[in-house]
């Protein structure tokens, strides 16, 4: 059974993605757990107010139970509610390693939440579990009949194809987009043999070569559109996280603009 976490914050009310997120549960007989972080800040616990404010919020977070509890009876689905308090990123991380992965809505039409800096991005590198992130701006809930996979033979690309392997078996039609670049012969290790895994799998998929070799995040959204895919599926953060935040990359990119959900693992 795969075991599911979906992030819900404080004043999540927009039932579009986690409808979508509950009907790929039942799709994967999945357990469902609902996670809710209530935030510390080390810096200013010493306010005398910070710790019953935080009491507070938990108390109410914990009333939540019964909500989300009767949302998986209505799905048919097995769940759990759950309430952490503590520093966000690190919670995050820690809570998700035994889960398969995480669910979370990625905030594209806020302009003040930049990219990467939000704390399930940030717990995406803090060897989290892969995480399953739905724009804000998809309103057509969450589908995974047709699936990208943007492979380039790292880590973290094939990390983030073993982890979406339920997704994967149950897809309808699946693109690879093949941008792995040949090394020295002799030298440099053999490319991973992604096609014979999927067949092994019972999993058939186009290749598509992706050559590009500047704006790959825009070249990855526009192959996206043109296979009307439901879902990327990616490595996040292939160059150093910093590296990419102050130089931009693909990862970055994507979590700006991206108009259809992405699966990432690192």
């Amino acid at each position: 059974m795969l075991d599911i976490i979906v992030k819900i914050d404080q004043h999540t009310a927009d039932m579009a993605w986690l409808n979508g997120a509950l009907a790929l549960a039942r799709r994967q007989q999945a357990f469902l757990t609902g996670l809710q972080l209530v935030a510390v800040q080390p810096a200013l616990m010493e306010i005398p107010d910070a710790i019953s404010l935080l009491a507070a919020e938990e108390k109410i977070a914990i009333g939540r139970r019964d909500w989300w509890l009767e949302l998986c009876r209505e799905a048919g689905i097995s769940g759990e509610w759950e309430v952490i308090r503590g520093i966000q990123t690190a919670a995050l991380a820690k809570r998700s390693r035994l889960a398969d992965f995480v669910i979370g809505e990625l905030r594209i039409s806020d302009p003040d939440a930049p990219a990467g800096f939000d704390e399930i991005t940030r717990a995406l590198f803090a060897n989290a579990a892969p995480m399953l992130l739905i724009p804000d701006i998809c309103h057509n809930g969450l589908h995974t009949d047709r699936i990208v996979i943007a492979w380039n033979g790292s880590a973290e690309a094939a990390q983030a194809v073993k982890a979406a392997l339920p997704l994967l078996t149950q897809a309808s039609a699946i693109q690879v987009l093949d941008g792995e670049r040949g090394g020295l012969p002799g030298i440099s290790p053999p490319p991973l043999p992604l096609r014979a895994w999927l067949q092994r799998h019972g999993i058939e998929a186009q290749w598509v070569p992706f050559p590009v070799e500047h704006d790959v995040g825009t070249a990855l959204l526009n192959a996206a559109k043109e296979f009307r895919a439901d879902l990327m599926v990616m490595g996040a953060w292939g160059r150093s996280r910093i590296s990419e935040l102050a130089l931009g990359g693909s990862t970055r990119w994507l979590l700006e603009h991206a108009t259809l959900p992405l699966f990432l693992a690192r």
